[in-house]
């Protein structure tokens, strides 16, 4: 953008240079054709017998037989326009436009008019003209380097953002080019923002990590002690332990997936074998609910962690398994599309309210008719922070076949 408006900017200078030139002259041409015009027939009046009189900045001048100027004189001549000529009298050492008019009797005179002012004040104006052009051009040229100067700047300021919301490290900092402009001060109040946020979310992830390693070891011992007293309830107590145990274990790997952001193990992978083995898994338990998948896969590659996506592909499954009545059925769909690798899962549950559809990928949230249900309100939110980590898409919605949920990557 910064170019075309160099090159607009810079052609309208030109051209209004060129036209203005261009007037100047044709004005300076149709005043000088005026003048001689006027002064022809101010002659034209006089008595043939008259002597052409000698007037300040006027010259007439016969012309013999052959059309040429009598006597030493030999002007250097140019031509304005057509039938008026340029040249510089060497008796003055003056500028004169003139024209040749018959008169009657036969006799051509050389009618001159004394242009050297108008010529000067001409040129002056053509150089006026020829540094205004330049000026300008300068200042467009000035323009362009300072808008590349903070095009650059503030996409180094967007492209350091977006690596920092990447990786998700803290730690990293614009680039600071220069201290005495706008962009400069922004940068390091930006920086400084950063440090900030940097404080407060180090502080934030080691509160939480330690509440969820201070609370998951008492929880383990009490889980350990349970199951080694027995009684009569001990059965509901280590499933209520294990529900806890599993809360915090999904907490913190949410946490450390949507903090972290890393991309070491991203390796080449087979979607196709990555959803297969996850219907492989779920498989028993649907035929223990007599559940139907109808599974439909594409070979298709990607870069990616494996793991993460297995689990993120098994939630949405186990979550249809979850809500699927028996004699329902599921169907499991790995396709290409233009928008992306698309992998869906739909079933002929109930499904979810439009008003709760958005939501349902937040943490614990869980909707009133699913409460009754185990589970704790994690698995979609981990579904959704793999999909941001591999730069992807997830939505829930109600369609005519039923439910569904599909991840976009």
């Amino acid at each position: 953008m910064a170019m075309l408006f160099t090159i607009l900017c810079g052609a309208t200078a030109l051209g209004l240079g060129y036209f203005i030139n261009y007037f100047a002259r044709g004005h300076f041409v149709q005043s000088t054709e005026a003048v001689l015009d006027s002064e022809i027939r101010y002659l034209q009046t006089l008595p043939p017998s008259q002597v052409f009189p000698r007037n300040n900045g006027r010259l007439y001048l016969p012309l013999d037989e052959r059309g040429t100027l009598p006597g030493d004189i030999e002007p250097e001549i140019s031509i304005l326009r057509e039938g008026i000529v340029v040249f510089v009298n060497p008796q003055d050492e003056r500028r004169y436009a003139a024209k040749v008019h018959e008169f009657p009797g036969g006799r051509n005179i050389l009618v001159a008019y004394d242009i050297t002012d108008i010529v000067h004040d001409f040129r002056f104006m053509q150089w006026i003209g020829i540094a205004s052009i330049i000026f300008v051009m300068l200042v467009v040229f000035v323009s362009y380097v300072i808008s590349v100067f903070v095009v650059s700047g503030t996409n180094k300021i967007a492209n350091t953002a977006r690596e920092i919301m990447d990786t998700g490290d803290l730690t990293r900092r614009i680039d600071i080019g220069s201290h005495w402009d706008d962009l400069g001060n922004m940068t390091t109040v930006l920086n400084t923002l950063l440090s900030r946020i940097e404080q407060l979310m180090t502080g934030v992830r080691q509160v939480s990590d330690n509440i969820a390693h201070d609370l998951r070891t008492p929880l383990t011992r009490l889980r350990q002690k349970i199951e080694d007293a027995g009684g009569e309830r001990r059965e509901e107590l280590l499933k209520e332990a294990d529900h806890l145990l599993s809360t915090f274990n999904a907490l913190l790997r949410i946490s450390r997936i949507e903090t972290e952001k890393q991309r070491s193990r991203f390796r080449k992978i087979d979607l196709c074998d990555v959803t297969q083995d996850v219907v492989d898994f779920y498989e028993p338990l649907a035929e223990e609910k007599n559940i139907t998948l109808h599974v439909s896969l594409e070979n298709m590659e990607m870069e990616g962690d494996r793991d993460l996506l297995f689990q993120a592909f098994a939630n949405i499954l186990d979550n249809a398994l979850k809500y699927t009545p028996e004699g329902g059925t599921i169907r499991v769909k790995l396709a290409f599309k233009d928008t992306g690798r698309h992998f869906s899962v739909t079933d002929s549950g109930p499904g979810v309210a439009d008003k709760d559809l958005e939501k349902i990928f937040e943490r614990f949230y869980r909707t009133e008719e699913s409460r009754s249900t185990a589970g704790t309100g994690l698995g979609l939110s981990l579904v959704a922070a793999v999909m941001d980590l591999h730069h992807g898409q997830v939505r829930a919605e109600n369609t005519a076949e039923g439910f569904r949920i599909i991840t976009i990557l």
